[in-house]
Formats: structure tokens, C-alpha cells, sequence
């Protein structure tokens, strides 16, 4: 490039499933089902007869410990592994939220979450443009989670970078790198 400079070249990545971390998963998940069973069956005293607690947070983790249990366990006995996130010059995609790609016309930004979020969740908030329209493009799981950030009229996308082979931090650059290199290419237009 002249002027000795060099021009900065996005990042294509492929995310895989990191089995440590799935297996991390499957344990909580597996002590959530179990306390809930055991408080159930009368096995354990872990919440209050008399309490609303029992009453709410039983079924709760009883719901979301199978979930989290049967989803693991799929994904570690399945040999092999495919790519759950990829990012390159056609978009992002992510195979449990979106069926094709997301342009990188539609993406505004990406970031980490706010605040305590951002400790909570592993993972990237992607800003959409006003004019994305999920449908066609997102799955019924994608249209769950959103729901509620969609009725508040705001566009974003959660990458849930927990149990992947990178960090949130590294996904992210590769993101803004992209990004970056975008707004580069339209300025010199």
C-alpha cells in the first residue's frame, strides 16, 4: 500500500463448539434437574415448603436444567463438530439463530453487553439498521429470545459466545474489524 502503510484485513472466522465448555454446561445443568428432582421427590430441603420460591423456581430449574442437560449431552455425543458461528466477507452467521447470512449492510454495530450483563453473558450484541427485517432470516429459537427487544423496538441480535472455541473479546474484533473495513471502503467512494 503507499506510504508504507498497511490496510487492515478483516478477520473470517469459523466459531466451533468448545467441548469444555459444553461439558461445563451439561454439570450445571445436571445439578439444576437434579436439585429440582430431589426437592420434588422429598429427597432434599433445598426450598421452603411454605415458600413461593418452591412453588417458582422448582419447575423453573426443572425446565431449563433438562434443557440445559439434553442439549449438552446431544452435543457431546455427536462425533465431530460444525462450524456454530462464521464470520466473513458475506455476513455473520450463526446456524442456531439465523438461517442465512446477516449482511454487513444491516449490521450498525457490535458490542459487548452493558453494565453487569456483560459478566453474566458470554457473548456479542449486534446493533441492526432500522430497515432488518427478521423474517425469512431468523429462526423460531431467534424470534424467542428477541421477542422481547422487538416489541421495545430495538433491533439487535445476541451472539451467545459461551460455550465457542474463542472468547466474546476475539469474536468482537473480528466483528469490528469487518466493520471498520466497511466504513473504510465507503468513505473512499
Amino acid at each position: 500500500m503507499k506510504g508504507g502503510g498497511h490496510e487492515e484485513i478483516p478477520v473470517n472466522m469459523e466459531l466451533l463448539s468448545n467441548d469444555n465448555r459444553v461439558g461445563m454446561v451439561l454439570v450445571v445443568g445436571g445439578i439444576m434437574l437434579g436439585m429440582a428432582v430431589g426437592d420434588w421427590m422429598g429427597w432434599g430441603d433445598f426450598f421452603s415448603e411454605e415458600g413461593w420460591t418452591g412453588v417458582l423456581l422448582r419447575p423453573l430449574l426443572l425446565v431449563i436444567g433438562t434443557i440445559l442437560a439434553l442439549a449438552a449431552a446431544r452435543r457431546l455425543l455427536t462425533p465431530g463438530c460444525k462450524p456454530l458461528l462464521r464470520i466473513n466477507f458475506g455476513g455473520i452467521t450463526d446456524v442456531r439463530l439465523v438461517n442465512a447470512p446477516i449482511r454487513w449492510s444491516f449490521i450498525v454495530d457490535a458490542q459487548r453487553p452493558p453494565g453487569m450483563l456483560r459478566y453474566l453473558l458470554p457473548g456479542v450484541v449486534l446493533k441492526l439498521h432500522a430497515d432488518y427485517e427478521p423474517a425469512g432470516v431468523e429462526t423460531l429459537w431467534s424470534g424467542m429470545l428477541h421477542l422481547t427487544c422487538r416489541l421495545r423496538g430495538k433491533h439487535v441480535l445476541f451472539l451467545e459466545c459461551g460455550t465457542l472455541d474463542h472468547s466474546p473479546e476475539v469474536t468482537l474484533k473480528a466483528i469490528q474489524s469487518h466493520l471498520r473495513a466497511r466504513q473504510k471502503r465507503g468513505a473512499r467512494r
